[in-house]
């Protein structure tokens, strides 16, 4: 499990101050990097809050998980379909 999550991790640390380049001017990268990157820390706490109690046995796992799973194929196909790969004009 550990080696999954540091495999994982560049993609949380470096995607934001790359998208940020992309789509925001230079005033606006530290805010929108840093709004980024503290989401997934917002993101970590609101499964511990909410898999706190459905996590008590069994089926409750597996509803957590469902629930997570479900969540996070609604996420990739609407950001599939809403975003671009760049802004029509760069950043200014």
């Amino acid at each position: 499990g550990t080696i999954l999550v540091g495999a994982a991790q560049p993609f949380f640390q470096c995607t934001p101050p790359l998208l940020s380049a992309m789509w925001f001017g230079s005033e606006e990268r530290a805010l929108a990097t840093a709004t980024a990157i503290n989401f997934n820390q917002v993101g970590i706490a609101a499964a511990f809050i909410v898999g706190g109690p459905l996590a008590q046995d069994p089926a409750g796992i597996s509803f957590y998980f469902s629930i997570i799973s479900l969540f996070c194929l609604a996420m990739t196909i609407g950001g599939y379909f809403q975003f671009q790969d760049k802004p029509l004009s760069p950043p200014s």
